[in-house]
């Protein structure tokens, strides 16, 4: 004889089961996708970076070669790059100028003309090479100050300049020795460390660069620049 009371059914063990593996499978799709998303944003984020750094940098010495003046006077200094490398055999070139270009002035002096010097030294954090301009002023003063120290680009693997003469491209240049003539252009080739899973101080992003200098009395021929700015 049925008391009248409904019935209720619970779950069994097996549904339960079934029930939480359904859980763990979706859990699981969705940190697969989290994750993978995420990773793709870091990778993203590291490869604009790079790029960003780099083309920066190149931004400012395409400014001071554009400003170069002539070698000759008492201000224009010499135009000498030189080809150097590094403590572990890489391409750390040199380049000293005299240009016009835009700077902080000391507290020493003012004056219209700047002695630029782009250097390859060892960072301060011990994270390798870094891109250094040196920018000093006041060039006819009693005293010389300390230049001004800009880093344009850490974590460099190789920096290389190249010169054309109008025929050919050089590894150096040295303006006492080229009649006080700037370069009809300079190739700038700068190559940063990578930060991805690889072994220490491996290479990274690349680029190349052409530069015309305007104040050039050498006819540049075919060259022509090449530069996103």
């Amino acid at each position: 004889m049925s008391d009248g009371r409904a019935q209720t059914r619970a779950f069994t063990l097996l549904e339960m089961l079934v029930a939480t593996a359904i859980m763990v499978v979706l859990a699981g799709s969705l940190y697969a996708t989290l994750y993978t998303a995420f990773r793709a944003r870091r990778s993203a984020t590291s490869a604009v970076e790079e790029v960003r750094k780099v083309e920066l940098a190149l931004q400012q010495v395409r400014a001071d070669l554009r400003a170069a003046v002539v070698p000759k006077g008492i201000l224009a200094g010499a135009f000498v790059g030189e080809q150097t490398l590094g403590a572990v055999g890489r391409p750390a070139d040199s380049l000293m100028l005299h240009c016009t270009a835009p700077g902080s002035e000391p507290t020493g002096g003012t004056g219209d003309i700047r002695m630029i010097e782009l250097v390859c030294e060892q960072a301060d954090d011990g994270t390798g090479l870094a891109l250094v301009r040196r920018v000093s002023t006041n060039l006819l003063g009693p005293t010389v100050g300390e230049p001004d120290q800009q880093v344009l680009c850490r974590g460099v693997y190789a920096f290389a300049l190249r010169y054309f003469d109008g025929l050919d491209w050089l590894d150096s240049w040295d303006s006492t020795t080229q009649d006080n003539q700037l370069p009809a252009a300079v190739e700038v080739t700068l190559e940063l460390e990578s930060d991805r899973q690889v072994p220490t101080n491996a290479p990274g992003y690349r680029t190349s660069r052409v530069y015309l200098v305007p104040c050039s009395s050498i006819e540049a021929g075919v060259v022509t620049e090449v530069s996103p700015f």
